[in-house]
Parts: structure tokens; sequence; C-alpha cells
């Protein structure tokens, strides 16, 4: 199964779909001072440790001196200019909390598959995303103000679903997905250079199979397909005079012939990652507004699927994708405006390929030609709509006949 998402002009020009869920660059707000994490005794001297074990243990390092301030920083570097994705932050490593703002800078001529893959917008105006990490919940600040809180304890049904939020809560620190999950489980074969101040710069090569979960969890990097990378990832990693983390970055290279061939990030030709600490032991995470309004996402949010035809929806989830949604009175806050879910099981003759989303957007072509003018007027940009769902295709050993299914809803875009 998979998820397709189309945008197409009534008279059939397809045209390629931003995502309307973008992110901005906020400051970090303090909506109170909380006291400073009291670092913890630096469990083993790093440097009195094997050259291969020195990594974990300035890992281990880190968390123990309590705190830090972060910077999260992926680049995808391309013909047409470079994309940016930008998270900084502060982390308690005792309590298991975070405090970060995203942001996603993209180019105007930045291949545009590439930019809804990344969930950016190259032409609209961008928000900001605020997250709030306590454990294994992730909450996300609304744009009007509110949080949504999601939590890995959420029913089966839903919670694969909400993985665009719940990545954010790490293993290793507690801002997930950075190369500080890579850091701790890195061997460094050649000594480090040592350098004036103390510091030790380490230069090393990680299987991608180690170095997978610091990319995005939409990019579907798994570990089968990582070991097909033609080499390792070049990695660069900066402790100082103590052994704690300042700075790690990596050269993607090798996950880009792996995401190509799936039809990912095409156009982009190069995709490094930052990850730099600062602060350690001096930077509280925090607290949550006083009198913040706090909403289950479980409750709060919708199945795409089951928006009824007519109504409005916002995607500001916090997710980066269409498949929870938060329905909201048709206007200002709506992003998009249902007017058909199509909904299909039959049997075709012929190439399998892409059959189930042609299907799907030829049936919400029909639902767009009859559905009622206020429900489609306010779409952007004019004469145009979107599809968003999923298909599958099964066959016999023998025979031409193909089984047919596909779930799709139809919408504009408002804003």
């Amino acid at each position: 199964m998979n998820d397709s998402r189309t945008r197409r002009r009534a008279a059939a020009l397809v045209l390629p779909l931003l995502l309307t869920t973008v992110a901005a660059c906020q400051s970090g707000g303090r909506d109170g001072e909380a006291a400073p994490t009291t670092p913890s005794p630096t469990p083993t001297p790093v440097f009195s440790v094997r050259l291969d074990d020195q990594l974990s243990a300035a890992s281990e390092a880190t968390r123990a001196a309590g705190s830090a301030a972060f910077t999260w920083t992926l680049r995808y570097g391309s013909a047409k200019g470079t994309a940016v994705e930008r998270v900084t932050g502060v982390q308690d490593y005792a309590k298991d909390t975070a405090r970060a703002e995203r942001v996603v800078e993209v180019p105007r001529r930045f291949p545009a598959d590439a930019a809804r893959e990344l969930g950016g917008e190259p032409v609209r105006e961008r928000r900001p995303q605020t997250f709030a990490v306590s454990g294994n919940q992730v909450s996300y600040r609304t744009a009007d103000g509110g949080w949504l809180r999601y939590s890995s304890a959420a029913s089966t049904d839903v919670v694969d679903r909400m993985d665009g939020a719940l990545q954010r809560a790490g293993d290793t620190a507690p801002y997930g997905r950075t190369l500080a999950e890579v850091v701790s489980v890195a061997d460094a074969s050649t000594p480090p250079v040592k350098g004036a101040d103390g510091s030790r710069t380490y230069r090393l090569d990680v299987p991608l199979t180690y170095a997978t979960g610091a990319l995005p969890e939409a990019l579907d990097l798994t570990q089968d397909l990582a070991r097909q990378a033609p080499g390792p990832i070049r990695m660069t990693v900066v402790l100082d005079a103590h052994g704690l983390l300042l700075r790690a970055t990596a050269d993607y290279a090798p996950a880009l012939a792996l995401l190509h061939g799936r039809h990912l990030l095409k156009g982009v030709t190069s995709l490094r990652a930052d990850y730099a600490l600062s602060g350690h032991g001096r930077t509280p995470v925090p607290p949550p507004p006083a009198g913040a309004r706090v909403r289950d996402a479980e409750k709060a949010l919708t199945d795409v699927h089951r928006v009824k035809p007519g109504g409005c929806a916002s995607v500001d989830t916090g997710l980066g994708t269409l498949a929870l949604v938060r329905v909201v009175p048709c206007g200002s806050g709506a992003d998009l405006r249902v007017f058909g879910q199509v909904r299909f099981k039959e049997t075709v003759q012929g190439d399998p390929d892409g059959v189930a989303a042609r299907e799907g957007q030829d049936r919400c072509e029909d639902a767009f030609g009859t559905a009622p003018r206020s429900w489609i007027a306010d779409g952007r940009p004019a004469g145009s709509f979107t599809t968003y769902g999923q298909g599958t295709t099964s066959s016999a050993y023998t025979g031409p006949d193909v089984d047919v299914e596909g779930d799709y809803t139809c919408f504009v875009e408002t804003r």
C-alpha cells in the first residue's frame, strides 16, 4: 500500500502538489524559567577508554552533563538551490524533556516533489512549528496557541499515523532523529586530532545501517534498504576537552542513490547533516505556559478519509502529512475543503502499475465536475483539485485480471 497525492486541473492537467503544512523559524521562547539541571559526574573519563568506545562514552558523558542547547540542520542540495531543515532547542537529559522550534526553508525553484517530501513549501507563507518532548509524549503548538499532545500509547489503529510527531522523541537524547543517535553507536578507528584547547576531532566512516536514525522517518530508509548502500557515510565528530559532544557532521550521499531508486528526493544532489551542542549543564527547558490548552491528538484529529464532503480541515498538526487532520469551520482557519470521498474495488486488465492512483484521480475529477460551486470556489490555484489516498493491486499468477482497491479523498486547497 502506498500514499499518493496529486493535484489536477478540471481539464485533467496534472500539477505538482506541495504540502500546505509548512514550518517556519521561531526563536525559543521561555514562558517561565526553570532551574538549570545540575550536572551529574562524568561516569568514565572519555579519553581513557578504548578508542572504539570513546564516542559511546562521550554520549554518556553528554547525558550526564544534564542539559544542552542544540541546533540540528539538514541541507538538501540541488541544481536549483539548497533546502534547509533547521531545528533549534534545548533538552534536559535527566528529565527526558526538550523544547524546539523547526523551520524548513525551500528555494522557489527547488524540485517540487522533493519539497513536498521535506514538508516544505517554496511559495506560501510559512508558520512556526514548536514541539515539546516529555518522555514518549510529543506536543505540538498549533497556530491558535493550543497544544496537541501525541502519545506512543495511542490506540494501534492511529499511532502509526502519528510518526511525524512521535519521531521527535529520541533514545540517545530527548529530541530525536539527530546525529546524537548515530554518535552513540559509532566506532572510531583512527585516533582523533587534539586541538590547542584540548578538544578532539574524530573522522570516521559509519555504515548507513547505523545512521538511518538521523534521517526523517518520512523518507522510509529501512535497514534492509540501507544494507544496499554503495558505501559508508563520512562523519566528523568534535568533543570538548572533557569529552562532551560539541558537534557532529555527516555526508549522506550514499543514501541518495537508494532514495532516488525509490523515487524520493529526485533532483536532490547532496544531503548533509550538522548537529551542534552548547551550554552543557546550563540550559533549562522552559515549562509549558501556565493555563495552556492541551488536547489529546487522538481525540482532536480525524482521518482525512472520514471528513464529510463539504467539510473543511486544517493540516496544522505538526505531522507533515495529510493522514490526520483537524476538522474546522470553513473560512480563514481552513487549509482544505473536501468535495468527495471515493472508494472502489474492481477488476481490470493490463499493467497494474499506478492503476489505483489513476482511478482515484479520475473519480475525483468526476466528483469535481459535479460538486456544489460553494465547495470548490475557494480552491487555489483556481480550477485545480487534489487527490490523497492509498491504493492496492493484486493479481493471480495466471491470467490478465488485476484486482484494484482504492480509498481517496478529493479536496481543494483553500490557502
